[in-house]
């Protein structure tokens, strides 16, 4: 088996079945990446809607609705600087702090903004009337409790409520701009899920590609292996008996 495997027919059939492997990988791994790209693009697509009023993606008493992940919002109110939070190293943050601050709303009840990002404990939000446009994200996993500056590691509304006195909203905005502007450095908010169906056909050509280039290197070992001698043997034995049959 070896033995044929080295032989100079079988040396060159190699060689060439990897320049059309690696051909094949290439372009696999090229369709793969459209297929990213149309992921994010429909993932950006869905944060670049016209905003919508807060209460029409998520009302004051609603659980987080999937449909709502991402969707941009407005909405107005004025600061709660009392009960403003410190998250710790949230994604899309450029400081060590993210600035997590209650906006009263018209409804009664507050929706957490993360108005930006700082390097201290001390960010002083706006005390008049603010108008805030941003993307609605839901409640994060369970974080550490509030230690005494306020300092937290995540945005989870549930166990926010014994320390945020107006009843909170069950998501929370990552602001985009706001009137009067924000001072801060900005946070990146996250990408949304994109649509399953975004660049589907270009992640089926990848993995056609990919399953051509697997089958280039069956058939290099399929005709590298195949016994030449048997394959000439056999003709013969069959002319030999049929000598003998008509003897």
């Amino acid at each position: 088996m070896i033995g044929r495997l080295t032989t100079p027919r079988a040396l060159a059939l190699l060689v060439l079945a990897l320049l059309v492997m690696a051909v094949m990988i290439v372009m696999g791994r090229w369709q793969y990446g459209v297929y990213d790209d149309h992921q994010r693009a429909d993932a950006l697509a869905v944060m670049r809607r016209a905003a919508v009023p807060l209460d029409t993606a998520l009302g004051p008493d609603q659980a987080f609705p999937s449909a709502s992940v991402g969707v941009p919002v407005v909405v107005s109110g004025r600061y709660d600087r009392s009960d403003q939070l410190y998250v710790r190293h949230l994604p899309g943050a450029k400081d060590t702090y993210a600035v997590v601050t209650p906006l009263l709303t018209g409804s009664g009840s507050a929706v957490l903004v993360v108005r930006g990002s700082t390097s201290t404990t001390q960010a002083h939000a706006a005390r008049g009337p603010v108008r805030v446009v941003g993307i609605l994200e839901p409640s994060q996993s369970q974080p550490s409790s509030i230690d005494n500056r306020r300092v937290t590691d995540g945005i989870w509304v549930p166990g926010l409520v014994s320390t945020v006195r107006p009843d909170l909203y069950s998501g929370y905005v990552v602001l985009t701009r706001s009137d009067p502007a924000e001072p801060l450095p900005r946070v990146e908010p996250p990408l949304p899920d994109p649509s399953r169906w975004a660049g589907l056909r270009n992640l089926l050509y990848a993995v056609q590609w990919w399953i051509f280039a697997v089958f280039v290197g069956f058939m290099w070992w399929r005709i590298s292996t195949d016994d030449p001698a048997h394959a000439a043997a056999s003709p013969g034995a069959t002319a030999d008996q049929s000598g003998r049959v008509a003897s």
